[in-house]
């Protein structure tokens, strides 16, 4: 990053050309004609992106193939707005980086992981989209965490039930809220005791309003451009055994140009928010890809390889995270698709868990760098090489009773693929419960237990199992989206008694009668669950609260465009981790080999077909114009304010804001700089919306301008306790004190110059009454410059 290169613009479809970008080679393919040149600030960092030579990382793993699924139907015209592409948009994002310090992942659900650094902030990034031609309007919120919960959403949509301006024009059944899954955020936290619902949910509804605000301020018809495009070498199929249950007649549709099965979705779909005057307002960038990269036995907070991208493309843009929302800023969201089988970790194979060089770097960090470098380059060929979508703006919602679904549409039943074996005359689903193979978890972050325990396998084998799953079930893991049991029978308990004889388990704790292979092990999940469609022109999005594998998703949007396509729909995203969070949705087919996918498909082997049968529900209602649902009554708001932190002891080295140890007096810009602090407890303070560490460049005049902040992942700020937490308590009452240490790892075309470090927070003492503000500010350093273009 050229950190005092001024704002430019500068025409980016001169580098696409240059860069050979933006090709498309799927059937429903858009045109790659630019129609408005799309604007960016900073277009030479761009072009070093678009030539990073990490980007070759991985090379040769993938082939070009076939991206979408097969249509029969001919895309036709919408009933209303056929020929409508002026839109009101507006956008917005905010922080909701939580507690960087006693906590641990909500994705990777490990109590002794307590993270401790900060890699990336997170942020939830807010799109409020409307059509003038049938007065309807969506808002599309992607939010840096690892699940959705109910808890979080009902906290939402009661704060917007609560303000007025925002209640007459959005609800449950026009608000979609989908997470990337990043597994380095602590969320709402595992016991829920912290700050994690004030600051998720809080966030959310500071993005959606500074969205809303955005798009008041500019009443101007806006343009929308929807562009995809193929991505390779960034994501793997990490449950093969599973997919290859599919059908070959099914499997053999989606072959590479070296006759290889495509065994994960290499699309990438991208919608561009420009203003009339080419403006550039935002985009989201949808991949299926995992965000776990950066491993369970790290300890840090970090967007991870999504987060990384996001953060890249706004910098490329110039965002001001703390603008007026009348003004507004470039929000960028990679938001997350049908990642439920796809892995990052592209060199997993050769490196298995734990190896640090799984994900194809050195290191974790290294890895996400990669991973995100790939996803951002991709993006911005793309960028400017699609066309204005069409049509109006519509939506449905439904809440589906996901316990008692039987499939008996006749499109969905035709649709199956299945063998004989594996069939049932009554395909439906019952009460939600883990499998056994649950606790292998997955190839990313592997659990004591192994995959593949099925109903069929020796009983010694499942007894074995029993004796690993045991470790599991005495972790305290309540604050897990859906609950772990409590007053009910406890789970290996349950296994040991039930296991593959569900039909003996006692009445009031449900009915499993449809588990099929599956050793029951954890009832999870509710009764209802919501199911959302969007549709923006010529573009659909169905969110839907699983973890969709490939097929699965493959198969809802065959079903999807065939219904939607005569209605002029050209393009289906399927999103998962959408508006709640049960787990995953795989095939008939991927269920019976009862992977770690499988076993946590949760309401039996026939899911994925009611799931697709309640969506094309919304797909007949959408096409029909008719409402299948009222949106439900908002619930009782939440308590969102913040909690104090602990109260700390003092540090042997000074108080809050002392210098322990100061930055060389020079370097070379390309070298890692580190400096220490004693600072507060990061619960004290945390810094949202603002920074711990701001790096400063001193000007010409004397004054001083901030060049970089803990938001990018080459400012590392870790807390360092004297005496480190052997858990994650989430809210700790006291503190032992502790140093914040600096990581800058400075670009290689950093300019040469005078620079500082400024840490910020707020310390609560032992005896004081309320948290004081402190700031520290290092000594100067020079940095010798290089003749670097690229970072």
């Amino acid at each position: 990053m050229v950190l005092t290169r001024p704002a430019l613009v500068i025409i980016f479809g001169l580098v696409l050309a240059a860069c050979g970008g933006g090709a498309n080679n799927n059937s429903n393919a858009v045109a790659v004609e630019p129609q408005t040149p799309p604007r960016l600030v900073d277009e030479p960092a761009a072009q070093c992106v678009v030539n990073d030579l990490r980007r070759s990382v991985g090379e040769g793993l993938d082939a070009p193939g076939r991206l979408e699924v097969d249509v029969i139907a001919a895309i036709g015209s919408p009933a209303q707005c056929s020929s409508n592409d002026e839109y009101l948009i507006g956008t917005g994002l905010h922080d909701v980086t939580g507690p960087i310090a006693d906590t641990a992942s909500l994705a990777w659900v490990n109590p002794q992981q307590v993270f401790s650094a900060l890699h990336s902030r997170v942020y939830a990034r807010a799109f409020a989209i409307a059509s003038p031609c049938n007065n309807k309007r969506v808002m599309y919120v992607s939010i840096d965490t690892g699940l959705m919960s109910a808890s979080v959403r009902d906290a939402v949509l009661a704060e917007i039930a609560a303000n007025e301006e925002l209640s007459s024009l959005y609800n449950a059944n026009n608000v979609m809220l989908s997470v990337t899954h990043t597994h380095s955020d602590p969320g709402t936290g595992l016991a829920g005791v912290g700050n994690g619902l004030a600051i998720i949910a809080g966030g959310i509804v500071q993005a959606i309003t500074k969205a809303h605000a955005n798009l008041l301020a500019n009443p101007e018809p806006a343009a929308i451009i929807l562009s995809s495009g193929e991505l390779l070498n960034t994501n793997i199929n990490r449950s093969k055994p599973a997919y290859e249950q599919n059908t070959e007649a099914e499997r053999s549709l989606f072959l590479n140009a070296r006759g290889e099965e495509t065994n994960v979705n290499k699309r990438m779909v991208q919608l561009e928010l420009n203003r009339q005057d080419g403006t550039a307002a935002g985009l989201i960038n949808w991949f299926g890809v995992h965000p776990t990269v950066i491993g369970p036995a790290q300890h840090y907070v970090s967007g991870d390889v999504k987060g990384y991208a996001s953060i890249g493309f706004e910098r490329l843009m110039g965002t001001n995270y703390r603008a007026d929302p009348g003004t507004g800023t470039f929000v960028g969201a990679f938001a997350q698709a049908d990642e439920g089988d796809a892995s990052p970790n592209i060199a997993i194979e050769e490196f298995p868990y734990p190896s640090p060089k799984r994900g194809g770097g050195e290191n974790d960090l290294d890895a996400n760098a990669i991973s995100g470098i790939k996803q951002l380059a991709r993006a911005i060929e793309l960028y400017g090489t699609g066309k204005p979508v069409t049509g109006p703006v519509d939506y449905q919602f439904l809440r589906i009773p996901i316990t008692d679904i039987t499939v008996d549409d006749p499109v969905v039943l035709a649709s199956l693929k299945h063998p004989a074996e594996l069939d049932e005359a009554e395909k439906r689903t019952c009460d939600g419960i883990l499998g056994a193979s649950f606790g292998a978890g997955a190839e990313d972050g592997p659990g004591p237990t192994q995959e593949g325990l099925k109903c069929s396998d020796d009983p010694a084998v499942l007894d074995a199992a029993l004796v690993d799953i045991a470790t599991l079930t005495g972790s305290r893991r309540e604050g897990f989206p859906g609950g772990w049991p409590k007053d009910l029978i406890p789970g290996q308990t349950l296994s040991s008694v039930v296991m593959c004889n569900s039909t003996e388990l006692l009445a009031f704790s449900g009915d499993y009668s449809c588990q099929a292979e599956k050793p029951v092990l954890l009832p999870r999940g509710g009764s209802e669950l919501p199911i959302q469609l969007f549709r923006v022109g010529n573009f659909a999005l169905l969110g839907l609260p699983w973890e969709v594998t490939t097929m699965s998703a493959r198969r809802i949007r065959s079903l999807l465009l065939e219904e939607l396509a005569p209605v002029g729909v050209d393009t289906v995203v399927i999103a998962g981790l959408v508006n709640d969070y049960v787990h995953y949705l795989t095939t008939r087919e991927e269920y019976s080999s009862q992977q770690y996918e499988g076993a946590s498909t949760l309401y039996g082997p026939w899911t994925q077909a009611a799931v697709a049968q309640e969506s094309l529900k919304l797909a007949r209602a959408m096409r029909s114009q008719t409402a299948v649902s009222e949106p439900p009554a908002p619930g009782d708001r939440a308590d969102l304010t913040l909690k104090l932190g602990p109260r700390e002891l003092p540090h042997p080295s000074g108080a809050a804001g002392t210098v322990v140890t100061q930055p060389p007096n020079s370097i070379i810009a390309g070298e890692v700089l580190e400096a220490e602090f004693v600072v507060g407890h990061p619960g004290n303070d945390l810094r949202i919306q603002q920074s711990y560490v701001y790096v400063e460049k001193e000007l010409a005049s004397g004054e001083w301008l901030v060049v970089e902040e803990d938001r990018t992942p080459e400012l590392l700020y870790e807390w360092k306790p004297l005496v480190q937490p052997p858990a994650a308590l989430e809210r700790p009452q006291t503190s032992s004190g502790g140093t914040g240490l600096v990581t800058w790892t400075t670009p290689i075309n950093t300019p040469s110059g005078t620079y500082r470090l400024r840490v910020e927070g707020a310390s609560l003492g032992f005896m004081a009454a309320e948290a004081q503000p402190y700031q520290a500010i290092s000594n100067t350093f020079t940095i010798v410059g290089t003749d670097s273009i690229c970072p």
